[in-house]
């Protein structure tokens, strides 16, 4: 994160239970460059330290051009938000999948 930074983006998150397949999306492009999936697991040993990278599937729209993704990324290919925000999100995620 950049010194002196002060993030003042807002930030939803949704969290929707869905048994579609990424064929079913169709992204607003002007807002939505790409779809990715996780193991929720694999997110929580990320953002608590306990693994450096995870791996990643899904796809991004270039000029119309639909790109498959399958690749292990760390922290910084997230949104740089504080490390207390995704600790906050894996928590809620948590309440509501019990």
């Amino acid at each position: 994160m950049k010194e002196n930074f002060i993030d003042k983006e807002l930030a939803n998150v949704f969290l929707y239970k869905s048994n579609k397949i990424f064929d079913d999306f169709t992204l607003q492009e002007e807002e939505v460059s790409g779809i990715v999936k996780v193991e929720f697991n694999d997110f929580i040993e990320l953002w608590l330290g306990e693994r450096e990278t995870i791996e990643i599937k899904g796809f991004e729209i270039n000029d119309r051009n639909k790109t498959l993704i399958e690749e292990y990324v760390g922290r910084d290919k997230f949104v740089p938000h504080q490390i207390s925000f995704y600790k906050e999100i894996i928590q809620k995620i948590k309440e509501q999948i019990k």
